[in-house]
């Protein structure tokens, strides 16, 4: 493993001897090693519980549950030691400060911060320590909701700019990147350039923003501009060298190779827990600038932070960082590859024709938008199937515990990251062939003169049409009154329909829906 190259120093206010002047040792988890050694000994604490080894719970009758969520080693991990006996949180001087630091080196941060309360926060600390009153901010309208909060509450003077859609055939959104050049460009000929920009440059959706040309551009309009950067998708992709070239921190690294005085002050925010090993709320916030930027966030981050930070979330972003570096490109060569793999089976499996891949072929591919696919996200289009996007998701996680999180009108997102291995992959695909086996639309049925099938409407579940029936349009009609009132449709193949339906029939059971 070769770690990415840095020139990062870290974070703390007061140098230690052996960080500061001795190689830091790149395969170390100092944080997560000390809440290991102080979860292992049997510590009473007059302070606060948190659970103190599981002592609140010992006679509980909800102590069985506790232990099952959690385990001992989780209660025991959960601590509230602060200071000399741990490490400091707002101004670190042991296995915290030193954790920081080497996910600096491993980012190519000047700062790195650990938090435990969400990206969520780690963007208010960000746009407090880059803007003033009265400051001008040019943001991204698609940036996530506690962007805009924090703005509000700021005393700023904010513009936004607009989004446009990828295409037609296309749900995602993202920023008009270009309108935002030429915005921030004519605020700095005007003589009132923007003090700061904000991006969120790897969305929800898979897409990714061209970072090196757009930092670039806003260095050459105005140099000494703020730039928050909002990556919270895409931690992980700083270590993989398809997915690095358009990460800001790279981006920041290649102007400064170029402009070692680059002026500007650069912040990043990461959702670890979204694309690395770390816990839920799991955050780091990068910051490339001067000493003065890097105070001005450590005194934004005691103003916004919980003063009670969660030591397992803190300690798993020093693990993830770890396996990150030595681990993380070989998990994302797998994540690529099943990526294509999905969207190869989806093109090639007639048992997979119901559905249709959007993006990254044919999606995204003009540079002068300023944006790329996510290879890791796949976007699917599955309205071919009859069913909601909604329905659909239901059905995956209630039938074949399955979860997506996503859904953009008719399609669902898959997000293929480092913790889907072949076998989910498998799943995944044998659950999408009995999903179109079961769930068909009856367009196809319907385009026909004689229906092939039996189509029922449920309520009240009698058969609108039977095999051999002609289909005309008042029956067309009817079926999408009936969808319009509330009544689900099924249709069910008949191997013979070319011969009448048999007098006396019933109907078997319903067994595809659309």
């Amino acid at each position: 493993m070769t770690p990415p190259s840095s020139t990062a120093t870290g974070t703390a206010p007061a140098p230690s001897a052996t960080s500061e002047f001795a190689a830091p040792d790149r395969s170390a988890t100092p944080l997560a090693d000390a809440v290991l050694r102080v979860a292992r000994r049997d510590i009473a604490s007059f302070h606060a519980l948190p659970l103190s080894h599981g002592r609140s719970i010992r006679n509980s009758r909800t102590r069985a549950t506790y232990e099952a969520l959690f385990g001992q080693a989780q209660l025991a991990a959960d601590v509230s030691y602060s200071g000399t006996m741990l490490d400091s949180f707002f101004r670190p001087h042991g296995p915290l400060r030193d954790a920081q630091r080497l996910a600096a080196l491993s980012f190519g941060a000047d700062t790195t911060l650990f938090l435990s309360a969400g990206t969520s926060t780690a963007n208010r600390v960000a746009l407090a320590a880059l803007t003033r009153p009265g400051s001008r901010v040019l943001a991204d309208r698609s940036c996530h909701q506690s962007v805009h909060f924090a703005l509000g509450s700021l005393g700023v003077d904010v513009d936004y700019a607009p989004m446009r859609r990828c295409c037609d055939s296309c749900p995602r959104t993202f920023a008009d990147l270009p309108h935002l050049l030429e915005s921030f460009a004519a605020a700095a000929e005007e003589g009132r350039p923007y003090d700061a920009v904000v991006l969120s440059a790897v969305s929800y959706d898979g897409v990714r923003y061209d970072l090196p040309t757009l930092l670039a551009s806003m260095s050459r309009i105005h140099p000494t501009v703020n730039v928050l950067v909002d990556e919270a998708w895409g931690a992980v992709h700083r270590f993989h060298p398809q997915l690095r070239p358009l990460t800001a921190l790279h981006a920041v690294e290649q102007l400064r190779a170029d402009d070692p005085g680059l002026p500007m002050t650069v912040a990043v925010t990461h959702s670890a827990h979204k694309s690395m090993s770390a816990l839920r709320q799991g955050s780091y916030l990068h910051l490339s600038g001067d000493r003065e930027a890097q105070e001005r966030t450590a005194q934004a981050l005691f103003q916004h932070h919980t003063t009670s930070p969660s030591f397992p979330v803190l300690a798993s972003l020093d693990l993830a960082r770890l396996q990150a570096e030595y681990e993380g490109e070989a998990l994302l060569d797998r994540s690529l590859l099943l990526a294509r793999t999905l969207r190869s089976e989806i093109a090639t499996d007639p048992r997979l024709s119901a559905y249709c891949t959007l993006g990254p072929e044919g999606h995204l591919t003009d540079p002068a938008m300023l944006v790329h696919d996510d290879p890791t996200r796949v976007l699917v289009d599955i309205r071919a199937l009859g069913i909601t996007a909604a329905d659909f998701r239901r059905i995956l996680f209630d039938e074949y515990a399955l979860y997506v999180a996503r859904e953009s009108a008719g399609a669902v997102l898959f997000h293929i990251h480092i913790g889907v291995d072949e076998g989910t992959l498998l799943r995944l695909l044998e659950a999408l062939r009995i999903i179109q086996r079961t769930y068909r639309t009856t367009s196809a049925a319907l385009a026909e003169d004689s229906a092939d099938h039996f189509i029922i409407a449920y309520p009240p579940g009698i058969p609108i049409t039977v095999p051999g029936e002609k289909l005309c349009d008042a029956t067309r009609d009817e079926i999408q009154a009936l969808r319009a009132s509330g009544s689900e449709i099924y249709t069910l193949y008949h191997p013979q329909a070319a011969a009448p339906a048999p007098r006396r029939q019933s109907p078997p059971p319903p067994q595809q829906r659309s």
